[in-house]
């Protein structure tokens, strides 16, 4: 007598709810993995264009930066303007008086999160709406200017820098997280500059996927994610 061989019915369910299982593990292990790379690819780009737009502004100044936003804090507003001239952009949002401008600041108008704890430390500690200036590229990309000192002499690691930029590369998507799709760099007299770079926000302490630990903010993976 000839015997049919195949599977049971309760062996194909068996079997179709393993891959199931497995199926749920690894599929969002994988699009994690993508979106990671995907943020630092759009990072990479996204210093890439501001450190030409850096090199077009200090040429339009005569070689530095030193004495062109004035004021300090309140040359913030100024600041703006002069990337907002060198970028494609969609949305300008002005900052309040105390950064030079005559606006609501970047969060109320648009530019920025809004909210407490709309956006994060990558120790988890929660950041809310801020009062800079602020701009929003054509590619999504949101933007925060901060001017320090006006001439240009505010310590940063063994350099010295007149301001700084935040930039989240993915626009209002989650996980609205600095250093993993937020990332800032220094504005210097003549030139941009990481953050973790030179012993601006030590990669060793700054950029520790997973920790808690106080020093954890995560700008140091500004410059970690560039030398990869």
């Amino acid at each position: 007598m000839k015997q049919n061989k195949g599977f049971t019915l309760a062996e194909t369910l068996i079997v179709i709810a393993i891959i199931g299982i497995i199926a749920s593990i690894a599929i969002p292990t994988l699009f994690g993995t993508t979106s990671d790379a995907e943020l630092k690819a759009a990072w990479k780009k996204q210093y890439s264009d501001l450190s030409q737009a850096t090199m077009m502004i200090v040429a339009d100044n005569g070689g530095t930066l030193a004495g062109v936003f004035t004021g300090d804090v309140l040359g913030t507003e100024n600041l703006k303007n002069a990337y907002a001239s060198k970028l494609n952009i969609i949305k300008d949002c002005s900052g309040t008086s105390t950064y030079g401008g005559t606006g609501t600041g970047a969060s109320t108008e648009g530019c920025w999160h809004s909210g407490t704890d709309s956006w994060y430390h990558l120790k988890g500690t929660g950041i809310g709406s801020i009062n800079n200036s602020g701009l929003i590229l054509n590619n999504g990309s949101l933007m925060r200017f901060g001017i320090e000192k006006s001439n240009c002499s505010s310590v940063a690691g063994d350099y010295i820098r007149c301001g700084w930029i935040n930039i989240d590369v993915n626009g209002f998507k989650k996980p609205n997280t600095i250093g993993k799709d937020i990332f800032s760099t220094s504005i210097t007299s003549n030139a941009l500059i990481p953050e973790g770079a030179r012993g601006c926000h030590p990669l060793v302490t700054t950029c520790i996927e997973g920790s808690t630990a106080s020093d954890n903010t995560g700008f140091g993976c500004s410059a970690k994610y560039l030398y990869e």
